[in-house]
């Protein structure tokens, strides 16, 4: 699948992205215009965008794309299902996937998806997989 990169690791969400001292100096806003920033070229680095240019109609249809091949692994259809019921109010599931690649999600999703490509599951040990579980379900 060549328009996801699933030996790609994100960066974004990772504690060591500051140094100390840039903790002392920069204040939360600061360091989620830093994060975000990181964010948008995890995303486009996970999806081969090679100008780093943050596409959103690109990163919508390689998004739908991979909801096509992988929207029959019922361990991701229960997170959908219930992103789609709780956000959104209605049963909308490929919005809801795309969901699972915001700010919030990308990092633990990405872990699930590589490995689902790789092996044509998600481990129950998938320690991405345990996170969404507590954050989710």
């Amino acid at each position: 699948m060549s328009f996801y990169n699933t030996k790609y690791v994100c960066s974004y969400n990772d504690s060591d992205v500051f140094l100390e001292s840039e903790l002392e100096v920069l204040n939360e806003d600061e360091q989620y215009f830093v994060r975000e920033a990181l964010y948008r070229r995890d995303i486009c680095n996970i999806f081969n965008i090679e100008d780093q240019c943050f596409e959103e109609n690109l990163i919508s249809n390689n998004i739908s794309k991979l909801y096509k091949i992988i929207n029959s692994e019922n361990f991701l259809k229960c997170f959908i299902t219930k992103i789609s019921n709780n956000l959104f109010y209605n049963s909308d599931l490929e919005l809801g996937f795309m969901v699972l690649f915001s700010f919030d999600y990308l990092y633990l999703v990405h872990d699930c998806i590589s490995e689902f490509i790789e092996t044509n599951k998600i481990s129950e040990n998938n320690k991405s997989l345990i996170k969404l579980k507590k954050i989710l379900l």
